[in-house]
């Protein structure tokens, strides 16, 4: 995973996730050991699943983002590289929640960053020695 620059019409979208094949293919193999995305799996095109669908290369996505599996070393590397990688520099909570939901989609994201960013030490010294705002 690293930088990606996106350029269009009137605009530059700098992201700091890049999904690779290798990761693609880890998420692909731990989906097929997650019971409960095998659960949503078998429930694919009914109205209860309407917003997941399989993609050609076989990964289980919830409205085109990837739906990464209970696996906890995926979800704290994905953690891990939204908030303490050279490109993220320590976002808020809100912050690094939106990157991460703009990619990734599981149960309780929003409650694992939250967790993730408050347990941070580093943040939590930056905002008492600095007070500085926007900073976790």
């Amino acid at each position: 995973m690293n930088l990606g620059l996106d350029m269009g019409a009137g605009q530059i979208r700098c992201s700091m996730l890049r999904i690779t094949n290798e990761f693609l293919d880890e998420v692909r193999v731990e989906q097929g050991k997650d019971k409960e995305l095998q659960q949503i799996i078998s429930e694919l095109g009914t109205e209860k699943r309407k917003d997941f669908r399989l993609g050609q290369n076989g990964i289980l996505r919830f409205r085109e983002r990837v739906c990464v599996p209970g696996n906890g070393l995926l979800r704290k590397m994905l953690l891990d590289e939204g908030h303490k990688s050279r490109l993220s520099i320590h976002p808020s909570m809100t912050k690094m929640y939106k990157d991460l939901k703009a990619t990734f989609w599981w149960t309780g994201i929003k409650i694992n960053v939250a967790d993730y960013v408050a347990a941070c030490l580093v943040c939590q010294k930056a905002k008492i020695e600095h007070q500085r705002p926007g900073v976790c």
